[in-house]
């Protein structure tokens, strides 16, 4: 009985490859912030604002800044939670989307204070910020993918979302220290709409974007 048993077994074990460990999301966290950190610290170095030195004392400034940055390490720790098997809990994208909205929020009211005082200002030309953005959030959101694509994804639509809202906010982070326009209608136009527009495309690509299933191959472990 017993060899027959270990006949049955070695061909179904034959194509088996070793089990790779998915790291804890608190080991992956410590990652995606040094990573993230040290690349958007370097991109906002390298074109920050020329009144940085005044932005600092700007609670305006300091504000959309400290909200952005709740929305990118909350949007990243739903993301990497929501990826590993036994952590994922699917209302944790609420958190970055609640942060984002409190952010909107913010630029929304700066819209209609402005507006109602005539000091809006134009929406003007702000590819520059897109760039910028782009440029701030391309490292931090690329080590973000790829540590959700190698884990276990199985809620497609709240992980994107939280890996977007992170992303795009680490992005936006960048833009708040590289623009030096303040104007309303400015921010609202390239800054909070191209936020919303990359969250939209995260919901309606969430499947390709952050994988279907996860290679059979991980499970769940310390590392």
């Amino acid at each position: 009985m017993i060899d027959r048993t270990a006949d049955c077994i070695a061909p179904l074990s034959a194509d088996l490859r070793p089990v790779v460990p998915v790291p804890l999301p608190v080991v992956q966290m410590r990652r995606w912030v040094v990573a993230g950190g040290v690349a958007l610290a370097a991109a906002i170095a390298v074109g920050i604002r020329g009144d940085w030195s005044s932005a600092l004392v700007a609670w305006p400034v300091i504000g959309r800044t400290v909200v952005l940055a709740l929305v990118a390490a909350s949007g990243a720790w739903a993301a990497l939670r929501l990826a590993t098997p036994g952590e994922a809990v699917p209302r944790a994208a609420a958190w970055p989307l609640a942060f984002a909205l409190i952010w909107l929020a913010w630029v929304g009211t700066e819209v209609v204070w402005s507006s109602s005082t005539g000091a809006a200002g134009a929406v003007g030309f702000g590819w520059r910020c897109i760039v910028r953005a782009v440029a701030g959030a391309a490292v931090p959101g690329a080590v973000l993918l790829v540590m959700v694509r190698r884990a276990m994804p199985l809620a497609t639509m709240p992980t994107a979302v939280a890996l977007a809202a992170s992303t795009a906010a680490v992005g936006e982070l960048a833009a708040e220290w590289m623009c030096p326009n303040m104007q309303a209608m400015h921010l609202f136009a390239w800054h909070a709409v191209p936020v919303i527009l990359v969250v939209g495309a995260a919901t309606t690509f969430a499947a390709a974007l952050v994988g279907r299933i996860a290679p059979a191959r991980r499970t769940h472990g310390r590392q």
